[in-house]
C-alpha cells in the first residue's frame, strides 16, 4: 500500500493526512485515475460529485493542455469529441475505460504530424515585414480552424513571428532558418517522447482545474518544479507567472526579487519571448507549457535573461538579472512622514507612520528548532510599531499592496498587534463547522490605523484586511477590493512515481460571517487605479468558487472608521478630481480599455528606425531615474514618494483622520518629504515597481 504524507500549501500552515492507494511503485495507469479521481471528490471543500458539469469542464481543459493555440485540431474534430465524450469521462473512467483520452491524444498526435510539413515550408518562405498585419493572442474567442487552409494562415503568422523575434540577434537568414528548424525537430522528439503516463497525467491535470483554479495534480517532473518554486533559496527573476489559453501573463512580482528591483517588468506584461541573455536567440513563448517557459526564465544567479514582453500595444525587450530572493529583502520597513496642515483655526504638523509590509513571512526553521528571537513579520511589526511610538507618530499606515500573503499564524499575530485577542478568520472545511482563530495576546498599538490595499493583496493580507474592517478599527484605502483567494488547499505526496495531489479542502471568512473568496475586500476609500482594469484577482480565473457567508462570530467594534468615513471620502474625492497626476491615471484607464483589441494581439511588422529610438530612449530615461533612487541596506530601489501618488493620498487621508478625530477641521496639507507640490508633480503614476499573489513562481 502506499502512503501519502499532506501538506498544506495554500501558504499558511501544514497538516498531515494518509491515502491509501493499490500498485505501489507503479507509474500512472488507467485504474490510477478512478482512484485519484475518487479522492479529490471526496476531499474537495464543495465539488463532490463528476457530474456532466465537471466532465465538461475536464474535456474543454483536457483539449486545451494539447492545443492552447488552436493550430492542430480542427472544428471538425472538437465537435465530434465534443459529442462523443464530453459529458461521458464518469461513466468511462468509473468503469476503467480510458478510451476517450486515448482517442484524443491519438487525434492529436495525427494533426501534430499533419502540420510538420507546413512548418518547414514557411521556415523556407521568405516573409514580407513591411505589411501591417498581426498575430493574435486572444485565444479565448478564437474559434477552431474549418479547414487546412485556415490552419496554414495561423501557421503562416506564428512562424513569421518567431523568425521576427529572432532578427534581433541573428542576421543570417540560413543560420535563422536552420535554427527553427532545430526547435521543432526538438518539439517533434518531445511530442514522439510521450508516455501513457504523460498523456494520463494531462487528464488528471484537467480534471483538478475543473474542481476550482488551485486544485491541481503534479505529477513527478512537475512536483519537482513546484518544490523548487517554493524554496527561499531560489534563484530567478522574482515573478509569478500564469498562462492563459497559451499567453503567459505576469501575474505579481515578488517583492525583494530581482524583477521587482529592476523596476522594468509590470504586472499585467505578457511576456511573448525569453532569451537566456548574452548572444541567445530569442525563443517564443507563445503556447509553451507554463513550466517550460518556467525552465527558460530559471538560471543562476548573477546571469541575465531577456523577456519580450507585450505592454500598451507595442513590445519591449526587458533585462534581468537573476538572484536569489532572500527573507531580509521582504522584511517590513517604516519611515516617517511629517504634514504641515495650514488652517485658520488651529495650524499644525502632524507625524504620519508608513510601514511596508510586503509578505507575512516566517522562519518556519527556526521556529521549527526553538530557535530564539527567529524572524516573522509580527516580531518585526511590532519592532517598528515601538521605533514609532517613540517618535510619538499620530498615525500608522500599513501598507499591504503587493502583498500576497503568507503565513495564517502571521496574520493573526499582526492583527492582534493592532485588536489585541479578538477573533481573526474563521476556516470551514467541507464538512465541518468553522473554526474560529484568535490572536492570544494584547495589542501594543490602540491608535489611528490606514491600511493601503490593492488588487494584489491576497489571502493572509485579505484575513488581515477583513478582521480590521469588521472592528470598524481602521479605515481600508487603495483599489476597489483585494485579490479574492479565500480558499486553503493540502498538497498530497504520493508515490513518488505519481507525483501529488493538490486539493481545496476549506474556505477563509472574515468575523463577520462574510468570505474573502472571488469579492476579496471591499476598500472604504477607493482610489483611481489601473489595476482595477487589469484581470488580476480570482474572480478571473476559470471555476472559481463561489462567495459565501457563514454565521458572524462576536468581535470587538472600536467605531474608528463610520463616524469619519463621509467626510474623509469627499475631502479625497475633491482632492482627487483636481490632482494632475490622478487625472493622468484617469487618461492611462481610458487608453486601457480603448485598446483592448491592440492589447490582445502582436505586430508582425519589423519595428521602425523611430520606435527603436523611442525604446531606446525610455530605457535611458527609466535608468537615469533609478539612478535617482535611494537603495535600503539590502539594496532595494526604494520608489520615490513623488512617484507614488497612491501613497501620497493615503498619508493625506491619514492627515485628515487624525484632525477630524482631534475635533479639527481639515485644511490643505503639505508632505515635507516632497520636493515638488501635489499640483505641479510630473511623476508617472503608481507603486509599481512592487507586485506579489498566487501562481508559478520563478
Amino acid at each position: 500500500m502506499t502512503l501519502i504524507r499532506t501538506r498544506l500549501i495554500s501558504t499558511f500552515c501544514f497538516s498531515l493526512s494518509l491515502l491509501l492507494l493499490s500498485s505501489p511503485l507503479i507509474a500512472l495507469e488507467c485504474k490510477n485515475i478512478r482512484q485519484m479521481t475518487d479522492y479529490y471528490l471526496r476531499m474537495h471543500f464543495s465539488v463532490h460529485d463528476f457530474s456532466e458539469e465537471i466532465s465538461s469542464r475536464t474535456f474543454d481543459n483536457f483539449i486545451r493542455y494539447w492545443d492552447p493555440g488552436k493550430v492542430y485540431f480542427l472544428d471538425e474534430d472538437i465537435s465530434y469529441f465534443r459529442k462523443k465524450f464530453a459529458k461521458k469521462f464518469p461513466i468511462m473512467i468509473r468503469k476503467d475505460n480510458c478510451s476517450a483520452i486515448d482517442a484524443i491524444f491519438n487525434r492529436y498526435s495525427v494533426r501534430f504530424d499533419e502540420r510538420q510539413p507546413i512548418i518547414t515550408e514557411l521556415i523556407d518562405t521568405k516573409h514580407n515585414f513591411a505589411l501591417n498585419e498581426f498575430l493574435t493572442i486572444d485565444r479565448k474567442t478564437l474559434p477552431y480552424a474549418k479547414d487546412a487552409t485556415e490552419i496554414r494562415e495561423r501557421w503562416r503568422k506564428r512562424i513569421k513571428f518567431q523568425h521576427l523575434n529572432l532578427m534581433s540577434t541573428i542576421s543570417n537568414p540560413k543560420t535563422l532558418r536552420e535554427k527553427l528548424k532545430k526547435r521543432y525537430s526538438l518539439a517533434m522528439k518531445r511530442q514522439k517522447d510521450l508516455t501513457t503516463e504523460d498523456v494520463y497525467g494531462a487528464f488528471m491535470d484537467a480534471f483538478s482545474t475543473a474542481l476550482d483554479p488551485h486544485t491541481d495534480y503534479f505529477s513527478p517532473a512537475q512536483l519537482e518544479e513546484f518544490r523548487i518554486s517554493t524554496r527561499l533559496s531560489l534563484e530567478g527573476i522574482g515573478a509569478l507567472l500564469r498562462s492563459d489559453d497559451g499567453v503567459v501573463t505576469i501575474e505579481n512580482l515578488v517583492p525583494g526579487g530581482a524583477a521587482q528591483k529592476g523596476g522594468l517588468l509590470k504586472v499585467g506584461d505578457k511576456v511573448v519571448a525569453v532569451s537566456r541573455g548574452g548572444n541567445s536567440s530569442p525563443v517564443d513563448v507563445i503556447d509553451m507549457a507554463l513550466k517550460d517557459v518556467v525552465q527558460l526564465i530559471r538560471g543562476p544567479g548573477g546571469t541575465e535573461v531577456r523577456l519580450t514582453v507585450r505592454r500598451d500595444s507595442r513590445e519591449q525587450v526587458i533585462p534581468i538579472i537573476r538572484e536569489k530572493i532572500q527573507l531580509k529583502d521582504r522584511a517590513a520597513k517604516s519611515k516617517i512622514y511629517p504634514v504641515d496642515v495650514s488652517h485658520s483655526k488651529d495650524p499644525g504638523t502632524y507625524k504620519i507612520g508608513v510601514i511596508d509590509l510586503p509578505s507575512f513571512y516566517m522562519d518556519f526553521e527556526g521556529r521549527q528548532t526553538n530557535k530564539r528571537n527567529f524572524r516573522s513579520s509580527s516580531k518585526d511589526m511590532a519592532e517598528e510599531i515601538n521605533k514609532l511610538k517613540k517618535s510619538n507618530i499620530d498615525c500608522i499606515i500599513v501598507d499591504l499592496r503587493s502583498n500576497g500573503g503568507g503565513s495564517l499564524d502571521e496574520a493573526i499575530n499582526v492583527a492582534g498587534i493592532f485588536s489585541g485577542s479578538a477573533p481573526v478568520v474563521q476556516i470551514k472545511g467541507n464538512a465541518t463547522p468553522p473554526y474560529v482563530s484568535r490572536f492570544d495576546g494584547k495589542s501594543i498599538y490602540d491608535g489611528l490605523l490606514v491600511l493601503l490595499i490593492d488588487r494584489q493583496s491576497a489571502s493572509a493580507s485579505e484575513i488581515l484586511a477583513g478582521a480590521i474592517q469588521d472592528y470598524g478599527r481602521g479605515i481600508l484605502v487603495g483599489d476597489s477590493h483585494t485579490f479574492g483567494k479565500g480558499t486553503v488547499q493540502n498538497l498530497n505526496d504520493l508515490d513518488p512515481k505519481l507525483g501529488a495531489i493538490k486539493i481545496t479542502i476549506s474556505k477563509f471568512y472574515r468575523p463577520s460571517g462574510a468570505s474573502t473568496q472571488l469579492r476579496g475586500v471591499d476598500a472604504d476609500i477607493i482610489l483611481p487605479s489601473l489595476f482595477d482594469h487589469y484581470e488580476i484577482g480570482e474572480k478571473h480565473y476559470d471555476f472559481a468558487l463561489p462567495w459565501e457567508k457563514v454565521d458572524a462570530v462576536q468581535s470587538p467594534q472600536f467605531n474608528l472608521v463610520k463616524p469619519y468615513l463621509s467626510e474623509l471620502k469627499l475631502a479625497s474625492m475633491s482632492r482627487i478630481k483636481h490632482d494632475k497626476k490622478f487625472i493622468e491615471v484617469h487618461e492611462a484607464i481610458d487608453k486601457f480599455v480603448s485598446e483592448k483589441e491592440e492589447r490582445m494581439r502582436v505586430s508582425l511588422k519589423e519595428p521602425g528606425k523611430e520606435e527603436k529610438e523611442k525604446e531606446e530612449k525610455e530605457k535611458k530615461e527609466l535608468e537615469e531615474k533609478k539612478k535617482k533612487l535611494e537603495k535600503d541596506n539590502y539594496g532595494n530601489y526604494i520608489p520615490s514618494l513623488e512617484d507614488d501618488i497612491y501613497l501620497q493620498e493615503a498619508i493625506r487621508i491619514a492627515t485628515d483622520y487624525v484632525r477630524l478625530h482631534k475635533k479639527l477641521p481639515i485644511g490643505p496639507h503639505k508632505i515635507k518629504a516632497l520636493k515638488v507640490s501635489q499640483a505641479s508633480s510630473e511623476a508617472a503614476p503608481a507603486k509599481n515597481m512592487k507586485t506579489t499573489a498566487p501562481a508559478k513562481k520563478k
